[in-house]
């Protein structure tokens, strides 16, 4: 059987570096990989808990895998625009465009 606390610390160091990389990253694709690394990380935690209490966490897990494939399809077709039309995907120099 699996032990929480192991699981918990292997999620915990996941889940921390998707978050440094939504916060620190200007490149878009970059901070749609970010939140795709620390949505994994919940999708394990509810894996883990699951696998001891039963199979209501896999099947929220499995949802939540397919909200993770519609966010990345919108996320791509967004920087596929943000490029043709700024012809960058850097957000911060989007942002400044759009001001003047």
């Amino acid at each position: 059987m699996i032990d929480v606390l192991v699981a918990i610390l292997v999620v915990l160091p996941a889940f921390g570096i998707g978050i440094f990389g939504l916060l620190a990253r200007r490149h878009f694709i970059r901070i749609i990989i970010s939140v795709e690394i620390a949505l994994n990380a919940v999708i394990l935690t509810l894996g883990v808990f699951s696998a001891l209490n039963g199979t209501m966490g896999e099947a929220i897990g499995i949802l939540f895998l397919f909200i993770i494939a519609m966010e990345v399809a919108i996320g791509l077709a967004i920087a596929i625009q943000m490029d043709k039309v700024f012809q960058t995907v850097d957000i911060y120099a989007v942002r400044k465009i759009k001001d003047e």
